[in-house]
């Protein structure tokens, strides 16, 4: 299964509320702005102190209270909505990932999570979501059991070396559903697979095509592209033999 119920609920959710598709390769900055109450700053070399001054200099305090370091990306949602800060100095294709795996983040680990509580609770709930009193021990069980972060929700998407964002294995597992979400937004699996022709003989045949159509077609980052080219081609039965394998170890 390429998405779980959540997940597809959140891909969705958020073209259904833009109210129109984007073509490819997708920037989705406007679709984001039209779907959902997020705003983006793009920020060069974007590092955590440089956040924690944005917030400054328009009277908010906010710490990460941690040293600051480097990072693609980061959500700041508090009060049902949210701020993506993305480095401005990344190439095209990376803000777009970057932007997508947060927006995924921003849906499925807050926004649903906040209206399913109101949903339990009633409307008094998003008191406890915003910090401002402590929850009762029914809701602290709930959150608990959710694994709802309560206060300021904060997600940050660490500058790694290229590919590490997927090659960490987990494209498919919690930044993993982030990760899902931000694949299906900006190449879905049945828009890839129409354009890409999978009929090779050889794996590596088949999945440098498939590589070559993410990158070109829907501007995913190289490394991404790697790892998503394999996992479809796995998926519908033409991934690598065997004998294959043992050649690919």
């Amino acid at each position: 299964m390429w998405l779980d119920g959540t997940s597809q609920e959140a891909v969705n959710r958020f073209w259904e509320s833009c109210g129109e598709t984007e073509p490819f390769p997708r920037g989705l900055e406007r679709s984001v702005s039209l779907a959902l109450p997020l705003a983006l700053v793009k920020w060069p070399h974007l590092r955590l102190r440089g956040i924690e001054s944005w917030f400054e200099r328009r009277g908010a305090t906010f710490r990460f209270n941690c040293l600051s370091r480097a990072v693609r990306g980061c959500l700041v949602a508090y009060g049902g909505q949210g701020l993506i800060f993305v480095d401005g100095a990344d190439s095209d294709e990376e803000r777009r990932f970057t932007i997508a795996h947060e927006v995924g983040h921003f849906i499925v680990d807050y926004l649903l999570l906040r209206e399913r509580a109101i949903a339990k609770f009633g409307e008094k709930i998003v008191e406890v979501f915003d910090g401002l009193r402590i929850p009762s021990i029914a809701e602290r069980v709930h959150a608990a059991l959710a694994g709802t972060a309560l206060g300021v929700y904060m997600n940050l998407m660490e500058r790694e070396t290229v590919g590490a964002v997927v090659a960490r294995s987990a494209i498919w597992d919690i930044e993993d559903r982030a990760d899902r979400v931000a694949l299906a937004l900006l190449a879905p699996v049945e828009d890839v697979l129409a354009a890409a022709d999978v009929s090779a003989a050889g794996f590596e045949q088949r999945w440098a095509v498939t590589v070559g159509v993410l990158r070109e077609r829907f501007g995913l980052p190289a490394s991404v592209a790697s790892i998503y080219a394999r996992s479809l081609l796995e998926e519908i039965g033409r991934g690598p033999s065997w004998v294959e394998t043992l050649r690919l170890r």
